[in-house]
């Protein structure tokens, strides 16, 4: 009789985890009553990092569900350090047709409401949506600023994408 190595039962342990991970996704997809209500808690601030962690993995997943949920998420990934990549990679999945129209009206709130430090939060957020004409008039906002800081970054966006924007003028 032979026996598996340890190294192996770990391994297929991890495998049997991750099976039973995605048909609980599956059945959370297909049965829940409300998602948008769970995960609109679980994304609360005050939920907890698993709470959050598993919303965004569940959103990569299931892009269906994140329209509704995009102040939320809009929020994370302009003012959270923990959640910022994950917030931006599900609103970029977002297809551009419906993401465009529901991101500007919160960008441009934040952008007129822009503290120093949100500047390459938003910056990177309009980047990573490929949002060009955001992109542009958070540029053009920042070009002034006082802080050096600031301009440094945004002149970085507008090197490197100011070509985006500039092509369609």
């Amino acid at each position: 009789m032979t026996t598996t190595p340890p190294d192996q039962e770990l391994w297929d342990s991890f495998v049997e985890a991750k099976r039973e991970l995605h048909r609980r996704q599956a059945d959370f997809y297909q049965q829940a009553d409300d998602k948008q209500a769970v995960l609109r808690a679980a994304l609360a601030p005050e939920a907890g990092a698993w709470q959050q962690g598993a919303a965004f993995d569940y959103l990569k997943a299931f892009h269906h569900d994140v329209i509704p949920l995009l102040p939320e998420l809009f929020h994370w990934a302009v003012k959270s350090e923990r959640w910022i990549g994950p917030a931006r990679e599900v609103v970029a999945r977002i297809p551009r047709d419906q993401r465009m129209p529901l991101l500007e009206p919160l960008f441009m709130d934040q952008l007129a409401a822009a503290e120093d430090d949100d500047y390459p939060n938003l910056a990177s957020l309009a980047a990573s949506c490929e949002a060009w004409t955001l992109l542009e008039r958070l540029v053009q906002q920042a070009e002034n600023h006082p802080d050096p800081d600031v301009r440094e970054v945004i002149e970085h966006y507008n090197r490197t994408y100011g070509p985006m924007w500039q092509q369609k003028a």
